[in-house]
């Protein structure tokens, strides 16, 4: 049975990505999947695709086991809740490696 999963990932993109040049982030996304490795997957293939890297999976739950979600990432959930093909990505935090 697919679900709506919540995972924040840490990632790398090309430094011409962002106007400041950094090449790391990290950020909220929400999709579907039966399973948190599933939900993984999915996210590491459609970032894959902008040539971006998921260097790791911070946190990953199922939405209905969160509780108290700002509204930003509630807006995200409800986004999603209508497309099971969805992937929504959130704000991309980034910065830099001294």
């Amino acid at each position: 049975m697919v679900e709506l999963w919540r995972l924040i990932i840490e990632t790398s993109v090309p430094p011409e990505d962002f106007p400041t040049g950094a090449t790391l982030g990290y950020m909220n996304v929400i999709t579907w999947a039966s399973s948190a490795v599933e939900a993984e997957a999915k996210i590491a293939a459609y970032l894959k695709t902008f040539d971006w890297h998921v260097l790791e999976v911070d946190q990953s739950h199922r939405v209905d086991d969160l509780s108290d979600v700002g509204e930003v990432l509630q807006e995200m959930i409800e986004r999603a809740r209508t497309n099971e093909n969805a992937i929504i990505l959130g704000t991309f935090h980034s910065y830099k490696v001294n």
